[in-house]
């Protein structure tokens, strides 16, 4: 279900006028490298890096999406936390996550 939280995520944003830059592949979205995924999005001359942070339940080094914590956005300095898909937290913290980015 990361996957599909993660999809959700980027549809969102590319609704809002987003578009994440230095997409090679669907898979490249995906990509965990040293317990973190990095989007960088732009939208005109707005410029944004999301940080989305994994973390094993115990503790230790991981690459698995389902280890999928939060994303932070650098610039606004907004975090969203990755709640179940059908929560509504996630339904509500969404779109307010992706309202926050527009005021850039």
């Amino acid at each position: 279900m990361t996957r599909a939280r993660l999809t959700e995520l980027k549809h969102a944003l590319e609704r809002d006028g987003w578009r994440i830059e230095g997409e090679s592949g669907a898979d490249a979205l995906f990509h965990v490298e040293r317990e973190r995924i990095v989007w960088r999005l732009r939208r005109g001359d707005a410029r944004e890096r999301l940080d989305f942070q994994l973390f094993a339940p115990l503790g230790g080094p991981t690459e698995r999406l389902a280890d999928l914590s939060h994303v932070d956005a650098q610039r606004s300095g907004r975090r969203l936390y990755f709640d179940k898909i059908a929560s509504a937290q996630w339904r509500a913290n969404l779109p307010a996550f992706v309202s926050a980015l527009a005021s850039l």
